[in-house]
């Protein structure tokens, strides 16, 4: 009986470790194929968000071009409301690219992959997105102080001309990539 008994328990023993084998390979070909995946959704939303970035960065040229170049003090009030039109424009391209980015987070957030191209798509987009609406928010703060400094002239001088109402946003300075630093801010 002894015998027997360690017959079996040698017969036990291989299953255990056939079992774990096959456990261990099946969870290493998931975990291959899971990083494979994720490698193809980043590199496929960095695309998409290069033309985003690229929309944005034409955006804000055009602003500068078209609007700020064309703001004077002393003709704010008659001029103020295209800028802000163009101001809500400009922030929804920051919009438009939060589903991108939030894919790219999913996707990068503390995963290092065994192709460097993609961990490089992965500290670019964050570093870009985090200058991107830090540019957006000193814009709009150098915008709204200088309705605040027209508002503030109008009054001390009793020109009659009514304050200007600055531009909302909910949007603010951002570390996006979490590196303690606010890439693209500037103080004023």
């Amino acid at each position: 009986m002894t015998k027997q008994v360690k017959i079996l328990a040698s017969i036990g023993f291989l299953f255990i470790v056939a079992g774990l084998i096959t456990n261990f390979t099946t969870s290493f070909t998931q975990d291959k194929e899971e990083v494979s995946r994720r490698m193809n959704v980043v590199n496929s939303s960095y695309e998409t968000f290069k033309q985003e970035a690229k929309d944005f960065s034409t955006t804000r040229d055009n602003i500068y071009n078209n609007v700020f170049s064309n703001l004077y003090f002393e003709t704010l009030n008659l001029s103020i409301n295209n800028c802000l039109e163009e101001l809500q424009k400009y922030e929804q391209k920051l919009d438009e690219m939060e589903k991108t980015v939030q894919e790219l987070k999913e996707n990068c957030n503390g995963i290092y992959f065994p192709e460097s191209q993609t961990n490089n798509k992965c500290q670019t987009y964050a570093t870009s997105y985090e200058e991107m609406v830090n540019y957006f928010i000193n814009d709009i703060t150098q915008v709204n102080q200088n309705i605040e400094e027209y508002n503030k002239y109008n009054q001390e001088n009793a020109t009659g001309i009514p304050p200007i109402s600055k531009y909302s946003t909910t949007k603010d300075y951002i570390d996006f990539n979490g590196d303690k630093e606010y890439a693209g801010k500037e103080d004023f």
